[in-house]
């Protein structure tokens, strides 16, 4: 902390990969949360920003969620990869966290849904997402070695459009 403190960085990662199912939420809400905002009144007070990977199964979580004071939520996986939609995180974290993910890894697979329901939940997220602000719109933790190219040239072309 004291290196990221000293550093010109504007945002720090600090904690990572909370999912309901291993990190339950009383073991976050008491050895997880106190960190966090720990950590996030140091870099606040140095002009800077907390992002923490948020990248699991967060239905349980997100009460919990909403007494942190982390600033960005990487890799935001949203339905349906997890049970919380996209619209449901967007409605939650309002104006107070910025979203970075919200495109589930798997969809950018052919094999696991079609190119029409590819480009409708695209057209629902970009939809869902206004306005766009709090938002870094990108594929949730990584994308797979075996995503259809095509797909994630078809999300680049929407969010550019929906720019307008």
């Amino acid at each position: 902390m004291d290196a990221a403190l000293r550093s010109s960085a504007e945002v720090a990662l600090y904690g990572a990969n909370y999912d309901e199912t291993i990190t339950c939420p009383p073991f976050f809400e008491t050895h997880i949360a106190p960190w966090l905002n720990k950590v996030a009144g140091k870099l606040k007070a140095a002009g800077k920003r907390l992002l923490t990977h948020t990248d699991g199964e967060n239905k349980g979580l997100l009460p919990v969620f909403g007494k942190c004071r982390f600033d960005i939520a990487d890799s935001i996986c949203p339905a349906p990869m997890t049970k919380v939609s996209l619209r449901e995180y967007r409605e939650f974290f309002g104006d107070r966290t910025t979203i970075w993910g919200g495109i589930p890894s798997n969809i950018t697979i052919r094999s696991c849904c079609s190119d029409a329901e590819f480009r409708a939940f695209v057209q629902a997220a970009l939809r869902d997402c206004r306005p766009y602000d709090h938002l870094i719109l990108s594929v949730a933790d990584t994308t797979p070695p075996d995503a259809d190219f095509d797909r994630l040239l078809y999300l680049a072309e929407a969010c550019a459009a929906s720019r307008g």
